[in-house]
């Protein structure tokens, strides 16, 4: 009889074991379910946005500069959506970043999206977007601040450009979800493609600028 009675506590014991399994397992289901992906969709297509923001504001700003070299005039309308595309940019990055913090997906904190230190996702990739964002508001502080700024210091400080643009582009292709997928390819090689050609052509033009004005002076 003891020995039968032993059985039944051990049958007991496993049912309740069994019991208890099934049940954390139905509240994990239900905890898992019950997390949106909604941040994470808002999050990536904030990221998206500025980089195509920032790649339009980097192309307008280029832009300014071959008209320049060229001596060219070119519309005040390319300015002023100039600085407006860049601030849309620096929005859409803050916004990417604040509700990635909030995002159940990936525990991100404050500290880890402003010091590239522990981070729980693409350590290298992330810091890119670090240094991209330090860089993306040292631009427009001085933007904002241009008035009050020599003009040679500002054109100093507006060469990181390139730097916030190749940083954001590495972070996009390293850390973004979507950068496999074909139209966000053609987004970056688009954007990539263009910068290049417009340094290329900014170069070229200085270049024969100068040669022009030293065969003016001889």
């Amino acid at each position: 009889m003891a020995f039968v009675a032993h059985l039944m506590t051990l049958a007991s014991m496993f049912s309740a074991g069994m019991a208890g399994l099934t049940l954390g397992t139905r509240h994990a289901a239900a905890a898992s379910a019950t997390v949106s992906p909604v941040l994470w969709y808002l999050t990536r297509t904030m990221g998206v946005s500025a980089y195509i923001a920032l790649s339009f504001s980097v192309i307008l700003g280029m832009l300014r500069s071959v008209a320049r070299k060229s001596s060219e005039r070119i519309s005040w309308v390319v300015d002023e959506l100039h600085q407006f595309v860049a601030t849309l940019a620096g929005l859409f990055v803050a916004g990417h970043m604040v509700v990635l913090v909030f995002d159940p997906f990936l525990p991100f904190s404050f500290i880890n999206i402003l010091l590239p230190v522990n981070e729980p996702y693409k350590p290298s990739a992330v810091a890119f977007g670090i240094f991209g964002f330090y860089s993306m508001a040292l631009l427009l502080v001085s933007s904002w601040l241009r008035k009050r700024m020599r003009y040679s210091l500002w054109r100093f400080i507006h060469y990181v450009s390139f730097f916030a643009f190749v940083m954001v582009t590495l972070h996009g292709w390293f850390a973004g979800s979507d950068s496999g997928e074909p139209w966000m390819r053609a987004v970056y090689a688009s954007a990539t493609s263009v910068v290049i050609f417009l340094t290329l052509v900014r170069f070229f033009v200085g270049a024969s600028s100068s040669s022009a004005a030293s065969s003016r002076a001889s």
